[in-house]
This record gives structure tokens, C-alpha cells and sequence, in this order.
């Protein structure tokens, strides 16, 4: 397990603030303001069904989209897909589609996208959010704001440590080790562990590095992914990586000052910087009051069989505003509407957490 002192943790942040997330450009500053096409809405097509969300591949069982799509869920309770030309290439009628686990609640399966590795998420006003990767606009995301309310984000949890409102927070660090597997081979059930922050006003918005167990493919492998979600009820998904039960995850979180964005990134130990990572400027999640947490989230959970082994968080580290290192004084909790016994939380400080199944 690595050991950073202050200085070498301040210079992380400070190259990871120059390096791994890229200044906004002044492409992407233009092409933020360019209007969209006229949107060409065809009621007359078939309806499809999304089952796992959207991306840019056909990777993970989700629907694939192409570059420079739009996405528009409208207040007539559908969910339209257009090109970058304004043609609609599939609609989806959300009444249809189901609700998808994910490490930020329960969410309709037609409003999760899975982008590209390196993308920023840059959500506007008027409730647009545009994607980019390279300097280039791939994705459009037009909300509408009398959607149905997401389920919160705290719906699944198992056992956390979280603390009270901190005063000021630009970086958040856990590493933690991938445990074992659930002992039922046969589970259904999927389970997520991450260290996030969420802001105090908006409980549904949360950044998180998470650790997944059995997702969408039913495999029961451990992947990791960054993710966002954001007060509408839309969640933003990293490019997967997969990773094993011994190895160790990072998971860091990360405020650029300057560009006023986070960096979500996580990253196997083991597999020599084998990473993923995004950057949102994710408007209600500012650095002042906010919620850190160390959590299990899961669903679909009959019994103690369904539940990954005991979590361990170790060598967490943060800093305030002026990057100065801050110390976090951990409030515990267990749920107990899910049946399951031998679960417990203990922690010291920065140092460790378990959570205990």
C-alpha cells in the first residue's frame, strides 16, 4: 500500500490538475454555445426498450449511440435520440423502462450514459449538458425538469461511515482492496463500494469512484468505473475497467480550481495505472459543506450469500481548499431493512474503515 507524505499528495493534485484533466479549449468553449439542429421528433417509430443505458459502443450490453448524439427525455414521457443532424434514431417510451441499480440510486435505465474515457461533462443552463472528448461535442443531454424524481441515492446502502458537513473539501483519496466475492455463485445481485462526496443541498448529485460487482452482464466479475449523477436524474458512467478480488482499487477525487471541475478517477494498483477517469464541472457539487462518504451499496440481496466479503478503506487522504490536509471523524451506520446479519462499521480517522459482512 502506498505511503504519500503532504508534499507528494499536493503535487498528485497539482499534476493531476494539469495533466490527466485537460483545460477546457476554446473549441469546446465555441462549440458549447453553437445552437443545435432542429430537432426532427418522429412519433411513428418503433419504440424501443433500453435495458442497460446508452454508449458510444456496444460494450456492456448497452444501446449503442453515435457521436454528437442528442438525447432528449421530453415532458411527453418520452425519451428521443437524434443524430448530429437533428434526425431521430430511436425514441423509447420511458413508462417502459426499467429501473437500473446504479451507484447513484435507482435509476430509469434511458437516462444512464456511459462515456468515453478522458471525457468532461460540462452541464449548462437551461438544463443542456454536453459531452466532450478531444476538443469535440460528442454527446447533447436536453432534460426535462419535470421528470419523475430519482429515487435518492442512499436507497441501497448497506453500511457506510460518512461525515458531517466539512467546510471545505478539494480532494478525497481512498484506496481500498477488492474483496472476496459473494459466497452464492449463483447471486443475482450487485454491489457497489466507492469513497464520494455529495453536496448538502442536493442529495441526489453525487461523484464517486466505485468498485462493481455483477453488472449488467451477470458475469460475476469486479469492474470500476467513475460516476455522476446530477439533479435531474441522469447518471454519467467512465468507460469500465475490470479488476479481481485481492487487488487494490484508488479511488480520487479531485477539484481543479482553476477550470472549476472535479476529476473522478479510478485506478487498479495492480494492473500498472490500467485506469479510468472523467471530469464534470457538476454545478451543485461545489468544495464547501460537503458530505464524504465510504460506503456498500447493493440490490437484489436475499441473504449474507449475496454480500461481497469485509471491505477494508486504508490511507485516505484530503485536503481543503488550500490544500492543506484535513481529517475526517467518521459517523457509522448500518441498514436494517435488508436481513442481513454481521455487518458493523469501524474506522479511525484517515486511517481505515471496515465495513464488516
Amino acid at each position: 500500500m502506498k505511503t504519500r507524505d503532504v508534499s507528494v499528495i499536493l503535487l498528485a493534485f497539482l499534476l493531476a490538475a494539469m495533466i490527466t484533466v485537460p483545460l477546457i479549449s476554446a473549441n469546446e468553449q465555441t462549440m458549447s454555445n453553437v445552437p443545435l439542429p432542429q430537432l426532427q421528433p418522429d412519433n411513428t417509430q418503433q419504440k424501443s426498450i433500453i435495458h442497460n443505458g446508452f454508449s458510444f459502443s456496444k460494450a456492456d450490453n448497452m444501446t449503442n449511440i453515435p457521436e454528437g448524439a442528442i438525447i432528449q427525455d421530453s415532458a411527453d414521457g418520452f425519451t428521443r435520440v437524434f443524430d448530429s443532424g437533428g434526425k431521430q434514431i430511436l425514441i423509447s417510451n420511458d413508462a417502459n423502462s426499467p429501473e437500473i441499480p446504479t451507484p447513484g440510486g435507482l435509476l430509469l435505465a434511458d437516462r444512464i450514459t456511459q462515456v468515453p474515457n478522458g471525457s468532461y461533462i460540462q452541464v449548462g443552463d437551461n438544463d443542456t449538458t454536453n459531452v466532450f472528448l478531444n476538443n469535440k461535442r460528442i454527446l447533447t443531454v436536453l432534460s426535462h425538469t419535470q421528470k419523475k424524481t430519482p429515487i435518492p441515492s442512499t436507497s441501497g446502502w448497506v453500511e457506510e461511515t460518512k461525515t458531517n458537513q466539512i467546510p471545505s473539501v478539494s480532494q478525497f483519496i481512498a484506496y481500498w482492496t477488492v474483496p472476496t466475492t459473494p459466497t452464492n455463485p449463483n447471486t443475482g445481485a450487485i454491489s457497489y463500494i466507492f469513497n464520494a462526496l455529495q453536496p448538502p443541498s442536493t442529495p441526489n448529485v453525487i461523484i464517486q469512484p466505485v468498485l462493481e460487482y455483477n453488472v449488467n452482464t451477470n458475469n460475476h466479475q469486479w469492474t470500476g468505473a467513475p460516476w455522476y449523477v446530477d439533479s435531474s436524474g441522469h447518471g454519467y458512467e467512465g468507460t469500465r475497467i475490470n479488476t479481481a478480488s485481492g487487488h487494490v482499487i484508488e479511488g480520487q477525487l479531485l477539484w481543479n480550481p482553476n477550470l472549476q471541475r472535479w476529476d473522478v478517477f479510478i485506478a487498479d494498483e495492480q494492473t500498472g495505472g490500467h485506469s479510468s477517469e472523467f471530469s464534470t464541472n457538476a454545478p451543485q457539487m461545489g468544495i464547501n459543506n460537503d458530505y464524504a462518504f465510504c460506503a456498500l451499496e447493493a440490490y437484489y440481496v436475499n441473504n449474507n450469500s449475496d454480500i461481497p466479503g469485509t471491505i477494508t478503506f486504508t490511507n485516505m487522504q484530503a485536503l481543503n481548499a488550500n490544500f492543506n490536509p484535513i481529517y475526517f471523524s467518521w459517523i457509522p451506520w448500518v441498514s436494517t431493512n435488508m436481513g442481513l446479519s454481521n455487518l458493523g462499521v469501524a474506522s479511525n480517522g484517515m486511517s481505515y474503515v471496515y465495513l464488516y459482512t
